[in-house]
């Protein structure tokens, strides 16, 4: 398949050669890590081996691997911990002095708040957790300058204070920013509905971080707000408290999205393989960008230089013009794709390229010989099949009875849902399709092996669990991300 869309890498190489010279020149812990390895320095780009979390900034001691213009440090963040260990991420002035700045004309040209009364809420984590920290400490620097209102509200993870101001600051504002990871919005609209009180949907917006989440949830809050596909409504950035923020969506890459999440057969004949990943625009002018086993590859020069640095998510990248040319001249376009063409045409070649980002490649269940990545799993139990039964929240494990493993799932249910037999009948086949068709190897074996014990419930390879909605739900409250494996 010809698919002169897809690149090994974005950035200048410039970049990353100067970035590497540095490192073996001034970096203890680095040169450390290439005497590992073999290399004295002096190494050109190419030979330098990967690194990641454990092999290198786990490593070796937190002062030798600080950059040589550690004086320039301004704030410290600590990554979440989703990937089973914390760490604290020092951050340079030079690196965040312009961001308030580009993030205000971001703003603007997103969600034009420079012509509508704005009120942005911060409903990440906050505390030292880099989203919620920097996305309140830049807000607030854009508010104080900007010349129009523009109001920021910083609660955290908590609903109930998000719900409560939305609702008491609706006569006075345009518009409504909500900043979140996505999983928050399903508990925000029960307890608005348990509460009853009405949530003015029409008004609000969405920029999300921290978790993937299939297409059909943007479907859904769009039709529940009544704005079109062609509305600047929800976006995604792409970040890490390891390398900061690389990518954010567009109206031109969620309209991509869309297109290929509807049409799968496009997204086929284009080898992008389900579930339809996230597009981001590849923002930063310093950073080179490489992919290597399908994971993302980042050197940049920051508190803690990083070169040719594993981040565990399965990631491809794109040519913007080269991608947007494909899909528009392809014979697997149909009639019912006619409103996203004419968004996607609109759009300008010169628009970023591309990061396409599918999930976290780094957690995964190994179940009958299979690998179960989380991003299949998250595909499976957030599908739009199952989107009236489930929230989208769940936890994964791997039980034994006897000498059998199973795989078992505890899944929130919507408020009002029955549990019945035929609920789990729905649930359960739906997931087995689902994964099924991200995992060919489970698919032949459940055909031929264990669908023969499908009509005895306490045999199946899945055992479903419901759990009444709000018991994943609530730790939103308390947790900076939602993971769906649980390891014992």
């Amino acid at each position: 398949m010809n698919r002169e869309f897809l690149k090994n890498a974005l950035g200048a190489k410039e970049i990353a050669e100067q970035v590497a010279e540095r490192a073996q020149r001034a970096v203890p812990a680095y040169k450390r890590f290439l005497e590992k390895h073999g290399l004295k320095g002096g190494e050109p780009f190419d030979r330098l081996p990967q690194s990641d979390k454990e092999s290198y900034i786990l490593a070796y001691p937190f002062e030798e691997l600080l950059a040589d213009n550690s004086e320039e440090i301004f704030a410290i963040f600590r990554s979440s911990g989703s990937s089973g260990k914390s760490f604290y991420w020092p951050s340079l002035k030079s690196t965040y002095q312009s961001s308030p700045a580009a993030f205000r004309a971001f703003l603007e040209g997103m969600f034009a708040v420079h012509q509508k009364k704005t009120l942005a809420i911060v409903g990440f984590a906050l505390g030292s957790w880099v989203g919620g920290n920097y996305f309140s400490w830049a807000l607030k620097n854009i508010a104080i300058e900007t010349p129009y209102p523009f109001w920021v509200f910083s609660p955290g993870s908590h609903p109930d204070e998000i719900l409560e101001l939305i609702c008491k600051m609706n006569p006075f504002v345009e518009q409504f920013i909500l900043f979140l990871v996505p999983s928050t919005i399903s508990y925000i609209n029960l307890k608005a509905s348990q509460l009853k009180q009405d949530i003015p949907f029409s008004k609000i917006r969405y920029m999300v971080t921290g978790e993937p989440f299939p297409e059909s949830v943007r479907a859904s809050l769009q039709k529940r707000a009544g704005v079109g596909d062609n509305t600047r409504f929800m976006f995604s950035f792409y970040a890490s408290a390891d390398t900061g923020t690389l990518g954010v969506e567009s109206l031109a890459s969620v309209t991509l999205r869309k297109l290929l999440y509807r049409n799968i057969a496009l997204a086929n004949s284009l080898g992008i393989e389900s579930p339809t990943p996230h597009f981001f625009h590849l923002f930063v002018g310093d950073v080179y960008l490489e992919t290597a086993d399908g994971h993302l590859c980042v050197t940049r020069w920051q508190g803690i230089p990083l070169v040719r640095y594993m981040l565990y998510d399965r990631v491809a990248l794109y040519s913007w013009k080269e991608l947007k040319h494909a899909i528009l001249t392809s014979d697997m376009l149909n009639s019912e794709d006619a409103a996203l063409v004419k968004i996607l045409s609109a759009a300008s070649d010169r628009l970023p390229d591309l990061l396409a980002v599918t999930g976290r490649g780094d957690s995964s269940l190994i179940f009958g010989g299979s690998n179960f990545m989380e991003y299949m799993l998250d595909a499976a139990v957030k599908c739009e099949e199952l989107d009236d039964i489930l929230t989208g929240l769940y936890r994964a494990r791997i039980i034994y009875e006897e000498e059998r493993q199973y795989l078992e799932f505890d899944l929130e249910i919507r408020e009002g849902v029955s549990d019945d037999r035929a609920t789990i009948e729905r649930v359960y086949h739906s997931i087995v399709r689902s994964i099924g068709r991200l995992n060919l190897e489970f698919l032949n074996k459940w055909k031929a092996v264990y669908s023969a014990w499908d009509s005895n419930p306490d045999k199946r390879i899945f055992r479903i669990n419901f759990v009444p909605c709000p018991g994943l739900s609530q730790a939103t409250e308390t947790s900076i991300k939602q993971r769906g494996i649980v390891r014992s």
